[in-house]
């Protein structure tokens, strides 16, 4: 097992290996979501991140993002079958975090994915520079939503990214998940996200505990402060950011003259 930078590790691709097969549901999040909270050996620190998370008003952020599972695998009747080894991203906030995770991944034997046994393989260390203007990729799906009640009945609508209700949607999300982390307004609220070609875009459907999320693959330029889109990077983009969508990476930069090359 292996493992690198440990002390300020903030992203993390951890890979896990296991004897025959790995079958999970094609949305699996929910299975790593309950893998990164067993994780979690501290009980007062996971109930509160659980039920109270960094609080903006009435809305409540987990300060965390991941992504799905990624190795060869095949499909068939709604289920993937993977071959050892597999891996995913973990993206946090919170060094705390992290520090509970990887404890938990390295001192036990094995861990639980659904009810199927796997062994942590390795632990590496993702970092990527953040500027104020990027090209990024989403990992998962970015989503955006809206309720609303129509006939006595609650409905959620999602937005499109060429809607414009969709950028202003995500840009008011970061600084509310700013707000929440650090306590205070950011000094810069820039945040804007822009579809590099929209043609390109992939609508994604998911589910997570039983409920349906829309959202949206494709790569965009995401520009504004620097520290904002460096939390975003942190906890994912957009809304259910802890159920793992929003998760990015950043595939390069447009340098200005002001900024270090």
């Amino acid at each position: 097992m292996t493992i690198r930078n440990q002390v300020k590790i903030l992203r993390a691709k951890i890979t896990f290996h296991f004897q025959g097969q790995l079958i999970v549901p094609i949305h699996h999040f929910e299975l790593l979501h309950g893998l990164i909270y067993s994780s979690i050996r501290n009980e007062q620190y996971r109930d509160q991140l659980h039920n109270q998370g960094y609080s903006f008003g009435n809305r409540s952020f987990k300060g965390f993002c991941f992504s799905r599972l990624e190795g060869k695998s095949t499909i068939a009747e709604g289920k993937i079958s993977f071959r050892s080894p597999v891996s995913f991203v973990f993206s946090t906030c919170s060094a705390q975090l992290m520090r509970e995770l990887i404890s938990t991944l390295f001192t036990k034997d094995h861990v639980m994915i659904g009810h199927q046994r796997v062994q942590v393989a390795s632990v590496e260390q993702i970092e990527e520079r953040i500027s104020g203007e990027m090209k990024i990729r989403f990992l998962t799906p970015v989503t955006m939503y809206s309720t609303y009640m129509h006939h006595n009945k609650r409905k959620t609508y999602y937005y499109s990214p060429v809607e414009s209700e969709f950028g202003e949607l995500i840009a008011a999300n970061a600084r509310k998940k700013y707000e929440a982390i650090y306590g205070i307004p950011a000094d810069d609220r820039t945040l804007t996200l822009t579809p590099i070609d929209k043609r390109l875009l992939k609508q994604v459907t998911f589910t997570f505990k039983k409920t349906i999320i829309k959202g949206w693959l494709g790569d965009f330029i995401l520009q504004g402060n620097p520290e904002l889109l460096k939390l975003v990077h942190d906890v994912g983009l957009g809304a259910k950011s802890s159920n793992g969508a929003g998760l990015f990476t950043v595939l390069g930069h447009f340098e200005t003259r002001t900024e270090k090359q």
